[in-house]
């Protein structure tokens, strides 16, 4: 009796701890695998915001270029020829004037692993806190901006169309052509509605540019932490 009772006691053990390693390995497995998702996860997302970097660096230098004109437009102070060479740096009058600049990176990683849940998987809430700003946040706040770049720009151009036509049809597309730079900045000095208009639009620029460089000082910031 004794010995079929030990019996059963050693069985029932042996099931015990057959099960209890199973667990064991079987969770060991998961986590493994849930471990190498997350740096495969984050590789991903490391080669997505590198992969933007091209596309910032022409962002940061239409926006800087088209400011740089727009503020030496406006400023007395700045002679014609050196107005003249600020615009051969950007793309035409136009750019700085009637036209506004969008930004769209790349996230279609960042959107996947959100709508898949995957994003819990990275390390970190700080990371995470980080890639929500910006991914999520940062954009946003830039695109209200851009939003304002973009009203201002067309009331200038519809401004410009309604009360000087000539002068419009001349073509503000050139980056060259000091005749046609030095007519712009005469209407500009003697039109108090067009130089407040411009001014709402250098206010839009100026905060455009400044929520992009910091836009920029948060990638920089991830890509330490991840180094």
């Amino acid at each position: 009796m004794n010995k079929n009772i030990s019996k059963y006691i050693i069985e029932f053990v042996v099931i015990v701890l057959s099960i209890s390693i199973s667990f064991f390995l079987e969770n060991k497995r998961i986590d493994n695998e849930t471990k190498n998702r997350g740096k495969l996860i984050k590789i991903n997302l490391k080669n997505e915001l590198n992969n933007a970097n091209a596309y910032l660096q022409s962002r940061d230098k239409a926006y800087s270029v088209d400011l740089d004109f727009l503020n030496a437009l406006l400023d007395k102070e700045v002679d014609l020829d050196s107005l003249h060479s600020l615009g051969l740096d950007g793309a035409g009058y136009y750019n700085s004037i009637c036209f506004w600049r969008n930004f769209n990176p790349p996230r279609a990683i960042y959107s996947s692993l959100v709508s898949d849940g995957e994003i819990n998987l990275i390390a970190g809430i700080e990371i995470k806190e980080l890639l929500y700003r910006i991914y999520v946040l940062s954009p946003e706040y830039l695109n209200v901006h851009i939003e304002g770049d973009n009203r201002a720009a067309i009331e200038i151009e519809s401004y410009l169309i309604y009360n000087y036509p000539s002068f419009f049809n001349k073509g503000l597309v050139t980056n060259d052509n000091i005749i046609i730079l030095k007519e712009l900045r005469r209407i500009v000095f003697n039109d108090n509605t067009l130089m407040a208009l411009l001014k709402r639009k250098q206010l839009r620029m100026d905060s455009k540019l400044s929520v992009f460089r910091n836009h920029l000082s948060l990638r920089e910031s991830i890509a330490e932490k991840w180094n």
